[in-house]
């Protein structure tokens, strides 16, 4: 559980607006941020592949971390679950859009020097979270960019929100939404 300090920490932030959803929507605090969650992907890609990560992939990558671990939350905290994870279901605050080539993180997106978010301390006391994000990445890194997007277009949250005939093709996907449809895979 969370220390005083702590508390104290998050009510400001809470106060501040800077943990909340962009409408009001929630007050749910994500476990890191997307920037430094993108960054942390972009250094464990460039480890494994010894190559850069192409910008579709970092955002697939990002969509299928939040959902994947917001299900497996979500699930653990069903009745009759033999283990209950005592962790926030959303890994990030930042809003995912439904776009073109699939979900994508605008914060991320927009964001020209994301090697300026690099935190080695990033899961520092969440090292479970560390273990469960670098499964998912080993899978998600291991496909090709296009077919990450076809993936995620077979998403209801996406479709639901998609419009093909939208001049900017930027509406927020709710995070329950994604937590809900990936909580039934599980």
């Amino acid at each position: 559980m969370y220390n005083n300090k702590t508390i104290r920490v998050i009510m400001a932030l809470y106060n501040r607006g800077d943990i909340m959803k962009k409408c009001g929507e929630s007050n749910k605090v994500g476990i890191v941020d997307a920037k430094q969650l993108a960054c942390y992907i972009s250094n464990y890609y460039s480890d494994k592949f010894n190559d850069e990560i192409t910008p579709i992939k970092l955002q697939k990558s990002l969509y299928f971390c939040f959902a994947y671990w917001g299900g497996f939350v979500k699930r653990s905290k069903l009745p009759n679950t033999e283990v209950t994870i005592e962790k926030s279901d959303w890994l990030f605050n930042q809003d995912i859009e439904a776009w073109v080539y699939g979900p994508v993180v605008p914060d991320v997106y927009r964001e020209e020097n994301l090697s300026e978010y690099n935190n080695p301390d990033i899961f520092k006391g969440n090292e479970d979270v560390m273990k469960y994000i670098n499964g998912i990445l080993d899978d998600v890194l291991a496909v090709s960019d296009f077919k990450l997007v076809e993936v995620s277009h077979m998403d209801n949250c996406w479709k639901k929100n998609f419009d093909i005939n939208s001049e900017f093709h930027n509406k927020v996907i709710d995070k329950e939404d994604i937590i809900e449809e990936y909580a039934k895979i599980f």
